[in-house]
């Protein structure tokens, strides 16, 4: 440091040399109350509230800011997470003097022998701040099972949407439902009805379309992760802080929050080409304006992305069919009027659609499809919200609002469902009946048959749309000592429509025929509303033992009804009728746990859950009294894990145990002819897993692996025949693979002219799955194995960064879910050919 620079430092930080006396030790744990903004500020409160002299040059600080750190953390876990991804480290000088200075090379290589030197690998991401138990912590003193991600390591992988970033997510399973859609499970807990995985974009939790199944967690939204501070992924139940639709676990996307402390930009642009496919592209901008210094803030985001389709089909002469666009806006806003009082508003649109389907038939060739008809899906999705965070004394206050508008077009191929009803009485007989005839004469068969012919082929073209608005409101205490609490109430309001068409499509090119030409027409209605007071206290019962309780108690009531416009006789949709159905539950969900902390930095700790879904109602032809309804699901998890870092952080190990009672499950049932689907309870379920994840830091290199076994099984025969078959006791639950698995690998490099070389290496696989629960289904298929690599390479200079990224290196399958149904048969949604990335950024 120069001696400028010094003599202001020693200014700066008298305070801090002051309470040295009573410095810390190290290993201690010292209770922080460190506000999120300014670095400066923030070490100036370490080194306060830890008795440490640091000291640094106010010009290599800068303008860098630093999230809130709150709670129990050592000093040396705290300085680290306060200098995470700030370019600074700290170095530890004589009489326990800590200077911070910028990163350095750590360990240089001759120039005789090399032109490069390695850089020095960051901190394990155990220090990443996460705000998964409603309050700041650090990942690895959060007391259960989960993991982040960084928006630069999602920028460095090429990560772009879920299904990219579950690579980054151990335990995260996307399956594939429709194109543009995918239900998530976490430790094997998927089911229609509700979402079994509570979704986040920022405090909002977002619910798909209900539909004409009833089954929002079909659809699971999926923003283009631009401008993302991190990704949280939350495994186990989370009922007593998220409530409905966390049974398996909660997944919270984050995005990087306006700051009024200093303008910054980021630009970015790449091109990408599939192998035997089309090309892509994608172009995004980042703006961050201090309307008034410290005060008001705009953050403004720009981004559109192309996705070049791969699949071909023969019937209708199409090439590089799948692509996918994506493009949407983003504004937040911060506004701190004082000290203590933050006000965050966010507004967000993004547009996506699909050209055509997203699978294809291995039967016929790899990547090939020969469906009858062109099927292409389009979503939007509008949200806003407002969230205050306030802070006075002791206690911290969030209030957060926020209503969303979720459209999804959904189009569907269905010609074999229709043509599959030339045989079938029942529709003979309503044929006949709009000539006033009774019973199916051949004659009348025949005609029938004729008239069948002229719908087709089929295509059901159905606009789903969901509103919702939430509301939430909780205080915790913000200096968490021996005790800490956080007591709040949540409240939803949703709203469901369905319109249904089946209209015939033309048979040269598969397009939907314009105006619509209707055979059938059916519209569903649905409502949910549900309240919730939840609390949540954890108490120091010793020094390194602490206890936490939890509860939420629910209530909520749903309400469906449906009509017919236009009934379709082939399929008998004249039968729904137009009763309006109605059902309400309440109850509450619990949650227990020790947590023991180790010396060093080992965390053990034991929980034991609930989780509950909401049931529900069907609006489908010809059920039963029984059938019109499903009740609400139920879980208890159980759960003992571990994580520990060793030889200074440079070694990090995690893992758990867990075992989940499952009752009345909720799963989807099919009508005898296939053309409706509804949901039924199939009684219980049995799971049984472990996961291991380990880090492993050697100079330069990164490595990092994970593991996760999930046994999923019927604890008892069925009491009702699904869509995926009659279930027997032991029979494994569909599309749960039974072991998950990745790998990783990433090293830097400084070379010539400063420039920072990383490359990286990543794999994921899991093992072959059943599409149903045994092979006495109709329908029943196995989904092979899945191996799949992907490498990515970067180098940066001062704020440019040129990356290249390689998908699927290996060309793989990589199949994801190999369906079938009344639809059509194996059905093969898989990973997208070799794919190269090319991208370009810039920050400002």
């Amino acid at each position: 440091m120069h001696a400028r620079g010094l003599s202001r430092t020693i200014a700066i930080v008298a305070a801090c040399g002051a309470v040295s006396v009573a410095a810390a030790s190290p290993r201690d744990r010292v209770v922080l109350a460190i506000p999120a903004g300014r670095l400066d500020v923030a070490l100036r409160q370490l080194a306060t509230q830890t008795g440490q002299q640091i000291l640094f040059d106010p010009m290599i600080i800068g303008r860098r800011t630093t999230p809130a750190l709150h709670g129990p953390i050592d000093p040396d876990r705290a300085l680290k997470t306060l200098l995470a991804d700030t370019g600074l480290v700290a170095k530890h000088g004589r009489a326990g003097v800590i200077i911070i200075v910028p990163r350095t090379v750590v360990r240089a290589i001759p120039a005789a022998r090399s032109p490069a030197v390695m850089v020095e690998v960051a901190p394990p991401l155990a220090d990443i701040v996460v705000t998964a138990l409603k309050r700041p912590t650090a990942l690895g003193d959060t007391e259960i099972s989960m993991d982040a991600v960084t928006g630069a390591q999602l920028m460095a992988r090429g990560a772009y949407d879920l299904r990219s970033a579950a690579a980054l997510l151990p335990g995260l399973v996307p399956i594939a439902t429709a194109p543009l859609q995918q239900r998530i499970a976490i430790r094997g807990v998927t089911g229609t009805g509700e979402s079994t995985v509570g979704v986040y974009y920022g405090e909002t939790p977002i619910s798909g379309p209900s539909g004409t199944t009833f089954d929002p967690a079909a659809s699971t939204p999926d923003v283009d992760l631009v401008d993302v501070d991190r990704i949280e992924l939350l495994r186990g139940p989370q009922g007593t802080l998220y409530g409905a639709s966390s049974m398996g676990g909660t997944l919270r996307v984050l995005f990087n929050q306006a700051d009024a402390t200093r303008w910054t930009g980021h630009v970015e642009t790449g091109v990408s080409a599939v192998q035997g496919g089309g090309m892509g592209g994608n172009v995004a901008a980042v703006v961050n304006a201090p309307i008034v210094r410290d005060t008001l803030a705009a953050r403004v985001v720009v981004h559109r992305r192309t996705t070049g389709g791969y699949v071909d089909n023969d019937r209708l002469g199409l090439k590089d069919t799948g692509g996918i666009l994506r493009e949407g806006v983003r504004l937040g806003l911060a506004w701190m009027p004082v000290q203590g009082l933050r006000v965050d508003a966010l507004a967000l649109h993004q547009d996506t659609r699909i050209d055509d389907a997203g699978f294809w038939y291995p039967d016929l060739g790899r990547y090939r499809n020969d469906q009858p008809v062109r099927t292409p899906n389009r979503e939007r999705l509008d949200l806003a919200s407002v969230t205050a965070h306030w802070t006075t004394g002791d206690v911290a206050i969030v209030a957060t609002g926020s209503h969303y508008h979720w459209t999804i077009v959904k189009q569907a191929d269905f010609t074999q469902v229709l043509a599959r009803q030339a045989t079938s009485e029942a529709s003979c007989r309503r044929y006949a009946m709009l000539a006033g005839d009774t019973g199916c004469t051949a004659d009348q068969r025949s005609a029938f048959q004729a008239y069948l012919q002229t719908r087709l082929p089929g295509v059901l073209y159905q606009p789903f749309h969901v509103q919702s608005t939430t509301a939430e409101v909780r205080a915790s205490s913000d200096r968490q000592g021996t005790l800490a609490w956080t007591v709040g109430a949540f409240i939803e309001h949703r709203r469901d429509s369905a319109e249904s068409y089946t209209v015939r499509a033309d048979a040269t090119t598969g397009l939907l025929i314009v105006p619509l030409d209707i055979t059938g027409l059916r519209l569903l209605h649905s409502a949910l509303d549900q309240q919730a007071l939840f609390a949540e206290t954890r108490w120091g019962l010793a020094p390194r033992l602490s206890a936490t309780l939890g509860l939420r108690y629910f209530h909520y009531t749903r309400t469906a009804y449906g009509s017919v416009p236009v009934p379709n006789i082939i399929t008998g949709t004249g039968a729904i009728g137009t009763d309006r159905y109605a059902r309400a539950d309440d109850g509450t969900n619990l949650k227990a746990e020790l947590a023991y902390r180790l010396p060093g930095e080992t965390l053990v700790y034991a929980i034991a859950a609930e989780g509950f879904r909401p049931g529900g109602v069907n609006i489908t032809p010809e059920l039963t009294d029984q059938e019109r309804s499903y009740d609400a699901d139920h879980v208890w998890s159980y759960e003992l894990g571990a994580r520990t870092r060793i030889a200074g952080g440079r070694i990090g190990l995690e893992g758990a145990v867990y075992h989940i009672d499952w009752s009345d499950t909720i799963y989807a049932a099919s009508s005898v002819n296939g053309a409706f689907g509804y949901n039924t309870n199939i009684g219980t379920v049995r799971i049984d897993g472990v996961e291991a994840k380990a880090s492993l830091a050697i100079g330069a290199v990164r490595l990092t692996g994970s593991a996760n076994y999930t046994y999923a099984r019927l604890g008892e025969d069925q009491p009702v025949n699904t869509t995926d078959g009659a279930g027997r006791r032991g029979d494994p639950l569909p599309n749960v693979p039974r072991l998950a698995y990745a790998v990783g690998a990433q090293t830097s490099l400084l070379v010539a002219g400063g420039k920072i070389v990383t490359v990286g290496v990543d794999a994921v696989g899991a093992t072959r799955v059943r599409t149903a629960f045994n092979d006495r289904s109709t329908y029943y298929e196995v989904t092979p194995a899945r191996f799949v690599i992907d490498a990515n390479a970067d180098i940066r200079l001062a704020q440019w960064r040129a990356g290249i990224a390689v998908r699927n290196l290996l060309n793989a399958i990589g199949a994801n879910r190999l369906t079938s149904s009344a639809f059509g048969e194996r059905q093969l949604y898989s990973s997208a050919p070799r794919t190269v990335m090319l991208s370009l950024d810039r920050d400002f």
